[in-house]
């Protein structure tokens, strides 16, 4: 990667910060990778991540409590951002559970 690759993020980077430590992005691809039998389904985790960290935030959002305010500024970002973050948790888990022998 150039030199310069983390600086031309910088407005993104707490979008990218966010989606990693989301706890919906978390759990969703923690669990799906972990319950997943094949490798192709940690892209499944990805999508599923989005989607109901996305539901999560809008339903928080309608209710009055927001945590994340940029949500509508950067949506694409960081939907995508979720999404790898999702399918890198996903692979976290698929990864726990082969080497735990289950």
């Amino acid at each position: 990667m150039p030199p310069h690759f983390w600086q031309d993020l910088e407005p993104y980077r707490w979008v990218i910060l966010l989606a990693f430590v989301d706890p919906v992005v978390v759990a969703i691809g923690l669990w799906i990778g972990w319950k997943a039998d094949q490798a192709a389904k940690l892209l499944l985790a990805g999508f599923a991540a989005v989607i109901a960290a996305v539901a999560v935030s809008f339903l928080l959002r309608f209710v009055g409590i927001s945590w994340f305010e940029g949500g509508y500024f950067f949506g694409g970002a960081h939907a995508l951002a979720r999404f790898i973050a999702g399918v890198l948790w996903a692979v976290a888990g698929y990864g726990a559970r082969r080497a735990s022998g289950r």
